[in-house]
């Protein structure tokens, strides 16, 4: 499994709004830094690449990430949910994308 310690700034190799995230797996947060949600738990990460900027959030607390937005360099951004399927699969599905000012 991963883990935000072991990616260090969670710098995913080519992460960018056209990524395919599907078979990436689960996310560990260790340490977030931010409250996105505004309910008083830490809960979020943001990172940056060269290539764009990751915001990673444990929406449920349960200290994995199940959503990440990516803005890329060129102004393009996409969003994924990391979804948990009755049969025991996971996986990162595409919820959003698109170009911002564009």
């Amino acid at each position: 499994m991963v883990t935000s310690g072991d990616l260090p700034g969670l710098d995913l190799p080519n992460l960018d709004a056209h990524s395919e995230l599907g078979a990436l797996g689960a996310i560990e947060l260790q340490h977030p830094t931010q409250d996105i949600d505004g309910d008083g738990t830490l809960d979020t990460i943001t990172t940056n690449t060269d290539r764009a900027m990751h915001v990673w959030t444990d929406l449920d607390h349960d200290g994995y990430a199940d959503h990440v937005t990516v803005i890329d360099s060129g102004g393009d951004y996409a969003a994924w949910e990391f979804h948990h399927h009755p049969d025991g699969t996971t996986e990162w599905v595409r919820t959003d994308s698109g170009s911002l000012g564009g």
